[in-house]
């Protein structure tokens, strides 16, 4: 988020540091530093934008979070059917239970995600497949199903049987019939 208002001394240490990166800049940097000085010494908050137009906004911690969480559950719903015998897998609907990204439109999930897959080689797993969904409640199913798996969590459930699975999948078609209505 750009600042409305930036006190004094942060004003002083912002040009000190653009004033140092006009002199080891090149002629177009040392004018872009050099408008952004003249902005803050100025104090034009309006102006603010082209002094912090290459920063994004701070993404919170809640969000890093609940990736981390439902990264975590994803990781033991699908070592748990990796381990269900093949006739248990046939009688659940799986499916239901993809993953299926964030949405792209709706808040710093995908964002986060894409950078956590790409630039830090986390979550392997999800390393070239389609992290942007493209249904806007994908949150909200993964939160439906994050409250099953606390509840697990708090059992120190390690390994989901298929009847554990099937809590999963019922929360999530439960989600699909509240729509309905």
């Amino acid at each position: 988020m750009i600042p409305e208002s930036i006190p004094l001394i942060e004003r002083q240490l912002l040009i000190n540091q653009c004033k140092i990166l006009s002199v080891i800049g090149d002629e177009k940097e040392r004018e872009l530093y050099e408008k952004r000085i003249e902005i803050l010494e100025k104090g034009y908050t309006g102006l603010y934008p082209k002094v912090f137009n290459n920063l994004y906004e701070e993404v919170p911690m809640s969000v890093y979070n609940e990736i981390s969480d439902i990264m975590k559950m994803y990781s033991r719903i699908n070592d748990s059917i990796r381990l269900l015998p093949e006739s248990d897998r046939d009688l659940l609907d799986l499916a239901s239970l993809e993953f299926e990204g964030f949405d792209q439109d709706n808040g710093m999930h995908y964002y986060m995600m894409s950078y956590l897959v790409d630039r830090m080689d986390e979550h392997g797993e999800y390393k070239g497949r389609e992290l942007k969904s493209h249904k806007s409640n994908s949150l909200i199913k993964y939160n439906r199903m994050l409250s099953v798996y606390f509840g697990y969590e708090n059992a120190l459930k390690e390994q989901y049987s298929s009847q554990d699975l099937q809590r999963f999948i019922d929360e999530v078609k439960s989600m699909t019939v509240e729509a309905q209505l």
